[in-house]
């Protein structure tokens, strides 16, 4: 079947034909191929159907017939731009906390003023520190070796807003009030009830490593496959890594008991719960005999 190809103002740049057989990946190998206009790469093209904000045609391993593509449709090719890896975009993400509170760990001084490195680091201090490192260290191991993507890159203008998250709303604010000279530690905060909240925190990033673990068995390289998970949580909820990374700051902040810490951690609550409805909703759509007790990310409640 032939289809027209054209740019977001409508002029065409390639009518191409079609086997229904034809994965999206294919569609824009050969777009690349014949076009003698506006070539653009792979990881830029971007379509969508009939419409310059038609349905888009978005999974590259997808087939074409899934998207009722006709003879004679059109479709509209945006270029993404220039474009950055996913997993080097969640390594600048995770490291920028690391690089971050070391500045503050190690500068005071010049963060706060002559004679703030002379006042001694409390344990909730020191042992908030590395709480943090520990997180985002494992953040990028699973980048490296645990996660896999069904999106090869993004446009490199979203690093910006991408990095904000863990740069700003968290280190920066966090880290800034935690280091600081007049940081007081929280009054219920004995030395038994620091251990164990050193001990809830340790517990629930392990959790929340199995459940990564467990999604990445779910999925082979290089599709955008999934099968419904198992364990760890995901009896309860669908996003059972989303429900223990809320614990991990929900513990830490009750920790440090900084209102920065509480701050960041009801805002990643709040997105990873618009994240979770959406992935239960497409759970739901595409395995019939999904678990109909289990909620998003919190057991029974949502």
């Amino acid at each position: 079947m032939e289809i027209i190809v054209k740019n977001r103002k409508g002029k065409q740049l390639v009518a191409l034909t079609l086997d229904k057989g034809m994965t999206v990946k294919d569609l824009k190998e050969l777009y690349l191929k014949q076009a003698t206009e506006e070539p653009i790469s792979l990881n830029r093209q971007y379509y969508t159907l009939n419409e310059v904000k038609g349905q888009p045609l978005n999974d590259d391993t997808k087939k074409l017939s899934t998207y009722n593509i006709k003879k004679g449709d059109t479709l509209y090719l945006k270029d993404l731009g220039l474009q950055i890896s996913w997993k080097l975009v969640f390594l600048i993400e995770y490291f920028g906390p690391i690089g971050i509170f070391l500045l503050f760990f190690r500068l005071r001084n010049l963060i706060y003023g002559q004679g703030s490195a002379a006042i001694p680091l409390t344990f909730t201090q020191k042992a908030g520190f590395f709480m943090v490192l520990g997180h985002f260290i494992k953040r990028e191991l699973e980048t490296l070796f645990i996660h896999r993507f069904s999106s090869t890159t993004m446009p490199l203008k979203n690093l910006l807003i991408n990095c904000t998250h863990y740069w700003f709303t968290f280190a920066l604010l966090v880290g800034y009030f935690l280091f600081h000279p007049k940081y007081t530690e929280p009054e219920y905060s004995s030395m038994n009830v620091k251990y164990v909240l050193i001990v809830l925190f340790t517990f629930f990033q392990t959790m929340n490593f199995l459940c990564h673990n467990q999604l990445k068995n779910l999925r082979k390289p290089g599709t955008t496959e999934r099968g419904i998970p198992q364990g760890y949580g995901f009896g309860l909820v669908s996003c059972a890594n989303y429900f223990w990374e809320t614990l991990v700051w929900l513990s830490y902040s009750i920790f440090t008991g900084t209102a920065t810490s509480y701050l960041f951690c009801a805002f990643s609550f709040y997105q990873m719960a618009d994240w979770a409805l959406k992935k239960h909703g497409r759970y739901k759509k595409e395995f019939k005999d999904y678990p109909k007790n289990r909620t998003a990310i919190v057991p029974f409640v949502l």
